[in-house]
This record gives C-alpha cells, sequence and structure tokens, in this order.
C-alpha cells in the first residue's frame, strides 16, 4: 500500500496561536479530487491518505469528498473536531476512516472536546494499543497543563501525544519543554526513533528515504513533493494524467524531520 498526505484546504475555523498556515488557494471542486483519486487506484491500488491542512471539514462539500474517497482509499482525517461527526461516522468504518483528533485548548474547552474525542473513541489512531491516541500541540502556552489533561484523557481509555512546536520551519521548543515532551510521549522507547526524529536529536540527512516512491506530499494547488520538508513539487501536478511516484528510494537533503520519519530507512 502507498500512502499520501494531502492539504485538503488551508483555511481554519481556529486562530490558535502556534499555527502560521501558508496563503489560501483555490478549493478545487470535489469531482476533481475524486477523479484524481481514482486515478491512483487504478495505478496504486487501495492507497492511504493523510488529510490535513488547515481544518480539513471547512473544505467545501468535505463530507461528501470522504464517502467517495473512502470507498476507494483508506482516509486518515487530522482535524480539531469542531464539525459533526454523526453525519459521517455512523456510515464508515473504522477500515474506511481514521480520525486524527488534535487538541486545542485555547480554542475549545476541554469538557467538550474530550467528550468528542470519546464518541469518535474507536476512530483513533491506535499505535498504542487499545488506547486511542490524542495529538497535542506543545506550545509553551499550554505545557504547563499537560500533565493535566493527559489524565483526563487516560480516564476515558485515550493517550495524549505531544507534538514539538514548530517555528518558521525549525523546532521551537525550549531544551527544557523537550525533556517534558520526552518524559510525556507515549513514543518514548518505541524503538523506531520516532520520537528522537521529532525533537532533532536524530537527523535523516544522508539516509535513504522512502518519501517519494510509498509516500508524497500533495499541497493545497496539487503539487506534489516528497514530503512535507521539501516544497519543491518535483513530483509534479497531482491533477496531471502524467503523475507518478518514483521508482527508488532517494537520500534525504534535510536536517529535520518532525512528521513523516516512517519512511527513513534504519539503515543506509
Amino acid at each position: 500500500m502507498v500512502h499520501f498526505g494531502l492539504d485538503l484546504t488551508y483555511a481554519c475555523n481556529y486562530r490558535c496561536p502556534y499555527c502560521a498556515l501558508p496563503a489560501p488557494v483555490p478549493h478545487r471542486p470535489v469531482k476533481e479530487w475524486l477523479r484524481a483519486w481514482e486515478r491512483v487506484h487504478r495505478l496504486y491500488g487501495r492507497s492511504t491518505i493523510y488529510m490535513s491542512g488547515g481544518e480539513p471539514s471547512v473544505y467545501p462539500g468535505f463530507y461528501d469528498l470522504v464517502r467517495g474517497l473512502a470507498g476507494m482509499h483508506k482516509v486518515d482525517v487530522c482535524t480539531n473536531l469542531s464539525w459533526d461527526v454523526a453525519r459521517l461516522l455512523p456510515e464508515l468504518s473504522p477500515e474506511q476512516i481514521t480520525i486524527s483528533a488534535t487538541f486545542h485548548p485555547t480554542q475549545v474547552e476541554s469538557a467538550e472536546f474530550l467528550a468528542k474525542a470519546e464518541r469518535v473513541k474507536d476512530y483513533l489512531p491506535k499505535r498504542w494499543p487499545p488506547k486511542g491516541s490524542v495529538y497535542f500541540v506543545a506550545h509553551p502556552g499550554q505545557m504547563g497543563r499537560m500533565a493535566e489533561y493527559a489524565a483526563a484523557m487516560e480516564e476515558r481509555g485515550l493517550v495524549l501525544v505531544p507534538l514539538p512546536l514548530m517555528v518558521a520551519g525549525e523546532p521551537g521548543n525550549s531544551e527544557e519543554e523537550k525533556k517534558a515532551i520526552a518524559e510525556a510521549s507515549p513514543n518514548k522507547g518505541f524503538g523506531d526513533g520516532k520520537l528522537e526524529y521529532q525533537l532533532k536529536t536524530l537527523s535523516p540527512e544522508g539516509r535513504l528515504c522512502r518519501a517519494g516512491q510509498r509516500y508524497a506530499h500533495i499541497r493545497g494547488d496539487g503539487g506534489v513533493s516528497r514530503c512535507t520538508r521539501h516544497e519543491d513539487r518535483a513530483l509534479g501536478d497531482f491533477f496531471s494524467e502524467g503523475f507518478r511516484l518514483r521508482g527508488e528510494p532517494e537520500r534525504c537533503s534535510q536536517a529535520w524531520c518532525p512528521f513523516e520519519s516512517q519512511w527513513v530507512e534504519t539503515e543506509g
């Protein structure tokens, strides 16, 4: 199975203090997206689509698009859960859709968010079985209550996953904050280097990486790059009939891999 990241929209209904979104681009119609994903299905079979933004649910036609995609591919929606989950989830199984929920306490009351996260627990990622994951940006202004939030999630069978802060494309946490993230992270000791890559104590630079071969990142304008750290659109236009993934892994030129380290080869 191949995998894709998709920046469906750069619009968002939240105004988090740590988020700086790219300039908005015109939204492609649902039919255009579905035609392009049908072509991907013919080329590569059923794929996984990591849908993000912005907030994907503010895209016009969000519900229709997800329904259409779930008939061909596995869809993982990275979302603040501000939308009406009852309009979509009852008709789709956890094998068709995953909800990567992100908790933003400056924008929503924790009780309201946790109630909704509990309702979608069966659809949350299960990297740490049997608990569903909830993501949390480790911003200095909200890290003081991180342990409190983690305990509240633990009571509900959920696990809080702190994400290091990014500022202008680089790590934005102090050394002390990085230690707190490492201590709180369920990725600690997982053995695949995910936490170390996130904290930039392990670098992908010079290593072979299958991003571009087994994974690609699709920008909101249809341009395709190997991953979020490459912004060269070197893999072409997703809406073009000629779009293809590359045939071989390539060496990484980046010093930091905060999101997609699973494609980095452990040797070489």
